[in-house]
């Protein structure tokens, strides 16, 4: 009789021929992707609000009732649009998530963390669904803006991490331990700020009313206070940030460490010259959009910054010892990895 392999000891060449296999490049591709759109995904639905459209299709999952497309009016035409990327989205980070599994190698991290697209997408699709069906509830909305930007932090650490080797033992922290709190008290002080940016918005009277429609409910506290708190708290973080990325430039760290916060600081101060002119131009939506945009990109940049701290070789290249400089890694960044304690815990 014919000998039976073996699965526990099957190759990994024969169980590509049962089943199809993604390349590492393959996969990197689609995470660009995902990261595109999950970028889009918030400006988009920023669109609908500061253009009044948020009750452009008035039912969910279909438009109106018993009609799943849009009539042919601008409001809502621009709602379904949102929902049409939501949709695209869905299959995109749907597809990342298979890749992922198929991915030779396959990787736990990057399965994980394209699940976590996936099951991010189906909850603000719902929160959606939600809003739609409470007519604006201000709070909501507030949260369904919030809650993504988890999802591009998700997808631009599933981007970096493609990439690079992540396994245990394999990273070193590029600056010393107090860096790596203060950049993780940086993060917090940040998500505040747009917590304050999002409220703000909830109680300017750009937040999805149009006319003809429902009017959308704001949040009932002062406007002004709304704005000075907000302005107040994205002072403190650009202060925080600057003596951060000063305080770097002052020690021995690498000069991606220190172009990564130079990037931060810039990204910042352009923010913050936006969210003034706003204000003193009476909120006009389309620099409330461009504010959004920043906030996004802001969100990018913190990412990459901490991401920046730490260094992981190359997932192809082969895996340098503690001593050793792996290819694209520089003298500085080497000597600088010797002085690294082991036992510190390196970043995302």
């Amino acid at each position: 009789m014919p000998e039976v392999p073996d699965p526990a000891t099957t190759t990994g060449a024969s169980r590509s021929g049962r089943w199809p296999t993604v390349s590492a490049d393959g996969f990197r591709k689609l995470a660009v992707v995902s990261l595109v759109m999950v970028v889009l995904i918030v400006i988009t639905g920023a669109a609908v609000r500061l253009s009044g459209s948020g009750l452009g299709c008035a039912d969910w999952p279909d438009c109106f009732r018993g009609h799943l497309t849009p009539p042919l009016r601008f409001h809502s035409l621009v709602e379904f649009g949102n929902r049409v990327v939501t949709v695209v989205l869905t299959v995109v980070v749907g597809v990342t998530f298979l890749a992922a599994l198929f991915r030779q190698p396959r990787r736990r991290d990057l399965v994980w963390l394209s699940a976590g697209l996936v099951g991010g997408i189906l909850l603000e699709a719902v929160m959606g669904g939600i809003v739609v069906y409470t007519k604006l509830n201000p709070y909501l909305v507030m949260v369904h803006f919030l809650a993504a930007l988890p999802l591009v932090v998700d997808a631009v650490v599933l981007l970096h991490r493609c990439g690079r080797d992540y396994r245990p033992g394999t990273g070193r922290v590029l600056v010393p331990g107090p860096f790596v709190w203060l950049s993780r008290g940086m993060v917090l002080l940040l998500g505040i700020v747009l917590a304050a940016g999002s409220a703000t918005t909830g109680a300017a009277p750009d937040g999805g009313s149009a006319q003809g429609q429902i009017a959308a409910k704001r949040i009932p506290v002062s406007l002004r206070s709304l704005a000075e708190l907000h302005a107040s708290l994205a002072i403190m973080l650009v202060g925080f940030v600057l003596a951060l990325v000063v305080a770097l430039h002052a020690i021995d760290v690498p000069e991606r460490v220190r172009r990564a916060g130079r990037i931060l600081v810039v990204t910042l101060v352009l923010q913050a010259a936006v969210g003034y002119t706003q204000y003193f131009t009476h909120l006009p939506a389309l620099l409330v959009e461009v504010h959004v945009i920043g906030a996004t990109v802001l969100v990018v940049g913190t990412v990459q910054f901490l991401l920046a701290l730490t260094y992981h070789p190359p997932e192809a290249a082969e895996h340098e010892s503690a001593d050793a400089s792996g290819p694209g890694v520089s003298a500085g960044e080497v000597s600088h990895r010797a002085r690294v304690p082991e036992g510190v815990e390196v970043g995302a």
